[in-house]
């Protein structure tokens, strides 16, 4: 697993040769080594660290060097590096192994090294992929892109087929009879349950040479817990103040029910009078479309990603988030039309859950979710992070009513029901507050439908809605 790394040091480097008598010089730019005139050209630099990453898989990094190699020094304060490192690992996806060490030329100019190395191509920088060509970062080519992105695939699926770690005594027992049974049923399993070797034997989740589950395996089916998912319920449109917040560990198969029943537990619901008069209760989101993309967010995961699940609830939208990456060249408008073969990335945890009725057929997950939507009007949208892949429904109703005032909002609310002329100032005075936290109060109020103003900042009121 790849993992990133932040480590510093002090060291003074002992180098052949000179520059004119005056300028320690380190050598020429290559392929693996770049050089920067000081940490104000950082963006360039970290460009240059997923290009190398991308082509040799390591390389080194200097600051406070030239092009032609004269080490001319580098300002480093006392939190020079830290900065350079949070710069690095906001920037560069996905995660990779890298040092940062501060050194000294002979004549005691101080410069910075990084030496980084991974092997998750293709890397990310500022979103963007590049690639090394002698010394120069050039975007890289959609062939190449495609190629790399291929290679990693290539390698989840070795890391699918890996020991866990684990034994045959970490699983979920019942579960695993539970999916047997459901496979049974639906005809795409031909065998009973005899044993749980037998039965990870055969679904290739089990290595019987060292008598460990694969990791796929183990997220599939073990007690342990293998999964972190991240849940959230926001009072307003953005993550300014939460109702709820929870972390939720388990295996793929409970992490999947739990995110269903939060979703549909914390979204709207519409009544309505069937032509027989009866009474039917639906939500403002299809049921159909969020369990697809739930379903979606864990068949196709990274799972050796650093970054958790994450289901998010706002007033406005829900939001789901599974870590990885969306296959190159392809968007899900292409699985939805099938004019692209579906593509799996877990191959035998996809298959476990197609056996198991979880997944329905393969590549139709996001023409039931579209196909669902387009019916009841819901609108959606998705976007690939540095990081992985969102799926966003935004909701048809909202969720005003469910923020239970407290603290500064309401004080805030409590003061404008006297004084609706009241003004940030007057406000922040008489709650002891900032004005800081006044404006967040009052946000609260606004986009949860209590309040709403009229007329300018200068000259007007608010009008108290509840």
């Amino acid at each position: 697993m790849d993992i990133l790394t932040f480590c510093h040091g002090h060291d003074k480097m002992s180098m052949t040769g000179h520059f004119g008598g005056e300028f320690m010089n380190i050598g020429k730019e290559s392929e693996l080594i770049e050089f920067k005139k000081s940490t104000s050209e950082s963006k360039e630099g970290i460009i240059s660290i997923a290009s190398i990453l991308n082509k040799h898989k390591k390389g080194t990094l200097y600051f406070g060097v030239k092009d032609n190699g004269d080490v001319v020094g580098q300002d480093i304060g006392n939190d020079t590096e830290r900065k350079l490192s949070r710069e690095i690992s906001d920037n560069v996806k996905p995660a990779f192994l890298y040092e940062i060490t501060t050194r000294y030329s002979d004549d005691g100019k101080p410069f910075i090294e990084v030496v980084f190395s991974g092997s998750k191509a293709p890397y990310s920088a500022y979103g963007k992929y590049y690639q090394r060509f002698a010394d120069e970062d050039k975007k890289i080519s959609d062939s190449e892109l495609e190629r790399l992105f291929k290679q990693r695939q290539k390698d989840y699926s070795e890391w699918e087929a890996a020991d866990s770690g684990e034994t045959v005594t970490d699983i979920d027992e019942e579960l695993l009879k539970k999916t047997i049974a459901d496979g049974n049923e639906s005809g795409r399993i031909k065998y009973d349950y005899k044993n749980a070797v037998s039965t990870l034997t055969k679904l290739g989740l089990y290595n019987t040479a060292t008598g460990f589950l694969t990791n796929a395996g183990r997220v599939l089916f073990s007690k342990n817990c293998p999964i972190l998912m991240k849940t959230a319920v926001y009072a307003t449109p953005q993550k300014d103040t939460f109702i709820k917040l929870n972390h939720f560990e388990g295996n793929i198969f409970e992490c999947i029910d739990n995110g269903i029943s939060f979703v549909l537990s914390n979204i709207d619901w519409q009544v309505s009078i069937t032509g027989s008069s009866k009474r039917k209760e639906e939500p403002e989101i299809p049921q159909t479309a969020i369990r697809e993309m739930i379903v979606n967010a864990f068949a196709h995961g990274c799972y050796y990603s650093n970054t958790s699940f994450a289901i998010e609830i706002f007033s406005n939208k829900v939001s789901i988030y599974s870590p990885g990456f969306f296959p190159a060249g392809f968007k899900p408008e292409d699985f939805a039309k099938n004019s692209a073969e579906p593509i799996m990335l877990n191959p035998k945890i996809v298959n476990v859950l197609f056996k198991a009725s979880v997944i329905e057929s393969f590549g139709t997950g996001f023409e039931r979710t579209f196909n669902a939507c387009n019916a009841a009007g819901v609108k959606y949208e998705y976007e690939n992070t540095q990081t992985g892949f969102r799926f966003i429904f935004y909701r048809s109703h909202g969720q005003k009513n469910v923020y239970d005032m407290s603290g500064s909002v309401k004080a805030v609310y409590e003061l404008l029901r006297e004084h609706d002329c009241l003004t940030n100032a007057e406000l922040a005075e008489k709650i002891g507050k900032s004005s800081k936290t006044v404006y967040r109060a009052i946000k609260v109020l606004k986009d949860n439908g209590f309040i709403v103003r009229v007329g300018k900042d200068n000259d007007g009121y608010w009008d108290i809605l509840k």
